[in-house]
């Protein structure tokens, strides 16, 4: 297999700074790269597309989020495989081509993910998840119990329920087969998603062992931005948990979980509106973005950058 002409890394980005340019310098110039632009900073795109080879800067006319920029990434991709990731992650050396070259001895893969460390260390939940079904329908989505076992990476490949979307080497003609990602979401559970209806669709999901990248979390944009993100990082989680739910389960549980969620954000908003201002910041996003998803809003809250 030719790695370089079978694969494109796609990655969606948001006021990074310089945060894309150490994404990109350990990604091998003779793959071919999309960056999606999600603060439409046009500035930048002659500074990345003379900086780096082979590659494309798109500036879209709004921030399309996570799924919305991927999906827009894949119509533009010629590859069987595109790579997925984020500005705040390192993409460890032979990475990628360690993934192309594990298809061989995984077939019915959709998905192929490197093992993920998170600022050198291994947290089994930042790596994959355990989605539990039944009979075609989701039931819930349950945290590997921690053991022994869970301290450390696994001896070798492992087939999972689930991965989060840090890193993603997706076949894209089986992503293409369930119908893309889904554009509703506008920021997390996308990753779960796919890997649901991929699963369900027959299909594996496998963690290659010799692939590996560095995760440095919620560090993907400009410190400055770092309240309004965080905003913005609540709102839309606590938006697509319940959509997650409503979608794949049934409509009682789903309603049950927003309610926990909704009292449990209006209590600790009223409790912190007088003692501590970034406790009640971060509630009053939970509480909002619940609200929203309860009323059937889409998801159309969007951070933005002060000038």
């Amino acid at each position: 297999m030719n790695f370089f002409e079978n694969c494109t890394v796609v990655i969606t980005t948001f006021f990074s700074g310089k945060k894309l340019d150490n994404c990109l310098l350990n990604i091998p110039d003779n793959f071919s790269k999309i960056v999606i632009d999600n603060g439409l900073e046009i500035k930048n795109k002659s500074y990345y597309e003379n900086k780096f080879k082979n590659l494309k800067y798109i500036i879209p006319k709004e921030n399309l989020g996570v799924p919305r920029s991927y999906s827009h990434g894949l119509s533009l991709v010629k590859t069987r495989y595109m790579f997925t990731t984020q500005p705040d992650v390192i993409v460890k050396k032979n990475c990628i081509e360690n993934l192309l070259e594990a298809i061989l001895n995984y077939p019915n893969a959709a998905i192929l993910s490197p093992t993920i460390f998170h600022n050198s260390k291994y947290l089994v939940n930042g790596d994959y998840k355990i989605l539990k079904y039944k009979n075609k329908k989701f039931l819930q989505q349950r945290n590997l119990f921690f053991n022994q076992a869970h301290r450390f990476p696994p001896d070798g490949d492992l087939s999972v329920d689930a991965v989060t979307g840090t890193a993603m080497l997706i076949d894209t003609l089986k992503l293409k087969n369930i119908g893309d990602w889904d554009k509703n979401i506008f920021n997390y559970y996308e990753d779960m998603d796919i890997c649901l209806r991929l699963r369900l669709a027959g299909y594996e999901i496998v963690k290659i062992r010799k692939a590996e990248v560095d995760h440095d979390p919620f560090s993907s944009h400009d410190i400055s931005f770092e309240e309004e993100l965080n905003f913005s990082r609540n709102w839309h989680y606590s938006w697509s948990s319940l959509y997650f739910f409503k979608k794949h389960n049934d409509l009682f549980f789903a309603y049950k979980l927003a309610t926990s969620i909704f009292i449990n954000s209006l209590i600790k908003l009223m409790f912190y509106f007088f003692i501590n201002k970034k406790k009640f910041s971060i509630h009053f996003s939970k509480f909002l973005g619940i609200s929203s998803s309860l009323l059937g809003f889409g998801s159309n809250y969007r951070p933005f950058k002060k000038k």
